[in-house]
């Protein structure tokens, strides 16, 4: 797995300064995301669930903080949890689609989500029925479809 034009490096300080500040507390894969690809477009990046029928891109990872005018997944949690509260507290904002829809990871039992803002409101989400690492090793390249 790689991630290109990733954000400012992070430490663990500053992501459990995250943690204390939301009262979450972000499983392991998602602090090593954050650690070692602090935002970034991952490739490969096509991630299909025929099961769910969603076939997307993931066009960029969340970085936590960032020093350009990238959106950060604190800002997006900020957004869509504690002021629209689309999904649960427990539920953290990771990587966003081409269209502008987010994937989340539940803190509570590291599961990924969908959140399709196509015909919002609603929203509907989806259980992609993996762990944040097997979610990576699910996205393949455009032509390997």
């Amino acid at each position: 797995m790689q991630f290109n034009n990733t954000d400012r490096k992070l430490t663990r300080s500053e992501i459990a300064s995250v943690e204390r500040e939301l009262s979450l507390s972000f499983p392991h894969p998602l602090v090593e995301l954050f650690l070692n690809h602090n935002g970034g477009e991952p490739e490969p990046y096509v991630f299909d669930d025929f099961d769910q029928f969603i076939s997307t891109i993931v066009s960029e990872t969340l970085p936590l903080f960032s020093d350009s005018d990238r959106g950060t997944a604190v800002q997006t949690y900020h957004s869509l949890v504690l002021e629209k509260a689309l999904v649960p507290k427990s539920w953290f904002p990771f990587a966003v689609d081409g269209g502008g829809d987010y994937f989340f990871v539940d803190c509570a039992s590291g599961s990924v989500y969908f959140l399709d803002t196509a015909s919002y409101p609603p929203v509907e989400f989806k259980d992609l029925n993996c762990q944040l690492e097997e979610f990576w090793r699910k996205l393949h390249r455009e032509d390997d479809a």
